[in-house]
This record gives C-alpha cells, structure tokens and sequence, in this order.
C-alpha cells in the first residue's frame, strides 16, 4: 500500500506535464508574499517553481520578500495574490479582514526558544527579560505566551514581549545582548546552536494547534479568479508532495539556500514534516480547536466560526483527483 501510495503522489505531480492543463505559451503571474526566512515551509513554493509545477499550470511565479505584517497588508491591498503567513493571516481575518487560507502545510509548531548565554532556563527570564517575537500578535507572539505561561512566566508581567523581525535580526540581536530570548525556526535554531546559546523549550512538546506555513488569499480572488487560484493550488500541492515523498533529494536542493551541509539540512526537513498535515488541510476539529487559540490570545470576545478563516474547498477537489489518479 505504501508502494502504490508513493506511485499515486508521484503521478499526480507529473500529471500535468502531459496533460490538458500544460500551457502552449502565456503563463499568468502569480505574485506571492514570502517572509525571506530560510524555512522549509517557504522552500515549497522555490521546489513548485524550479521543479516546473507551476509552469505545467500555467503559473509564473513572483516571490516577494516583505515582513510578515507588510505581507498580510499588501495581501489585503491587492499587491500580493497569496501569502505564506498563516498565523497573522488568521488573526487579521479574525478582525475583519476579507482574507481566507486555502492550504496549510502544517499543524503543529516546529519552533525553538533560545536563550542569550547567561539565561539557561525558562524561569530565569523573570524581572523582565526582552523576548523577541516575529511581531506582536504573530503566530510566534501567541505560541511564545502560551508556553511561558505554561512554565510559570507571565507574558504580560514577568518579560518584555518584542515584535523584533525575522529570525536572522532576532538571533542578532540574542548574540549582541539587544534580546535575552527569541523563538527560532529549525533552521535558525541549529544556528543559535552553533553560537553556544541556550535552548530553553521545543514548542512541539506544548499541546499548541497552530498553522504557521501554507497560502492565503483574498476572497475576492476566490470568487472572481478561482480558475487561477486552483491553478497555483495545484503546483503547490504537487511540490508538498514532492517534498514528502523525496527528503533527501529536497536536502540536496535546499542546503545552499539554508547555508548548511546537506545532513543538516535533512535533519530540519525531517523535523519539519513530522508537523506538517497530511494533504494540506486541516481536520474541522483542530480547525475550531485553532480559532479558539487565537480568540483567547486576541482577546477576541465574539464566536467566530472556522469556515469564516478556512476555505478547503479547492484542495478538498484537489486531493480528490489525486485520489482518483491512483485507483
């Protein structure tokens, strides 16, 4: 079964190579917003384009580096098609925004939080250590209060909570005494590592239901464009399974852009997929179960329901055909 499972992923994601769905000439552009943090999860949409899973949907894509909350702005302003960031796309549509996420390659946080050399645990960040985050109201921000209250720490008495960049600027800013913890990815906590600095906590130990990685996109697109939406969709979808289905080919190819060796790299996508869904939705349980995470986070008082943030809809039909490719 596993064999013909393997068989079925990989004849969906070359299936377009020969199918009616290849373009005979113009590919429509598809500008996507990407943190420029060296991820895993941000690697997918590099592997869709430079595997040709985009170009056999009619797909060109546009990687645009910008700040998360730059991101999700431009996403709501029209100058983005999709976005990477889940977390503060979620909480921005909890707000009102006219946004919904349509893939998710997680569902579980595989993120690190280090200390600076002289603090070696949770506790000692008491008296109102400096404890950087993406940005206040993030994914990072939410998951990085929950845990510490979670050791004994209050998040809005006992440290100072900064919304302080990407994760690059947070480990600099650990190194040079500007912060006294940062919470890392994989990849920039194997670099914490190195620098001889402290781990204090895996969030993957913490009963957290997160998405952190995947697409979200404009409602409007989803109802004006769906054609272009579903096309972008599918080159995705064939890279995640790509991905799942060939580590070590993926270690190969990612370990120039992680500035590691390639066993390094392998070991962070190994990490990463254990997180990672299953097909790139998330059960509607874990779905209310991660809506009533970022309410109690947000402060939020009023019900919302998860089919106002989630919309599976093209994946559902896209799973379906993958299905129906290997019976």
């Amino acid at each position: 079964m596993k064999i013909q499972k393997r068989l079925a992923i990989f004849a969906f994601a070359v299936a377009t190579l020969f199918s009616p769905w290849a373009p005979a000439s113009a590919l429509d552009e598809a500008k996507v917003h990407v943190n420029g943090i060296a991820s895993v999860n941000a690697s997918i949409f590099q592997i869709a384009d430079k595997s040709g899973f985009y170009k056999a949907n009619a797909i060109q894509i546009v990687r645009i580096v910008a700040n998360s909350q730059a991101g999700i702005q431009g996403l709501i302003g029209g100058s983005f098609d999709a976005s990477m960031i889940l977390g503060l796309g979620s909480a921005a549509i909890l707000r009102g925004a006219p946004l919904k996420i349509v893939m998710s390659f997680d569902s579980r946080p595989v993120y690190y939080l280090y200390g600076s050399k002289g603090v070696k645990s949770v506790k000692d960040l008491k008296g109102g250590k400096r404890v950087g985050v993406s940005g206040l109201g993030a994914n990072t921000d939410q998951m990085t209060r929950e845990v510490l209250a979670k050791n004994g720490v209050d998040p809005n008495r006992d440290v100072n909570i900064q919304g302080t960049g990407t994760g690059p600027l947070r480990l600099v800013a650990l190194l040079g005494g500007g912060l006294d913890a940062a919470i890392f990815n994989s990849v920039e906590a194997l670099a914490a590592k190195k620098q001889g600095l402290n781990e204090l906590l895996f969030y993957g130990d913490y009963d957290l239901d997160i998405v952190s990685g995947g697409v979200v996109v404009r409602q409007k697109a989803l109802l004006e464009n769906r054609d272009f939406i579903r096309r972008f969709l599918r080159g995705t979808l064939q890279a995640f399974y790509w991905l799942k289905s060939n580590e070590s080919e993926a270690a190969a190819t990612l370990a120039d852009n992680f500035k590691l060796s390639k066993s390094d790299t392998l070991e962070i996508i190994k990490a990463t997929l254990k997180a990672y869904t299953r097909d790139g939705t998330v059960p509607r349980d874990q779905r209310e179960r991660i809506v009533e995470f970022q309410r109690k986070q947000l402060k939020i008082e009023k019900e919302v329901s998860p089919d106002s943030i989630y919309d599976f809809s093209i994946l559902n039909s896209l799973n379906n055909e993958l299905h129906r490719g290997g019976s």
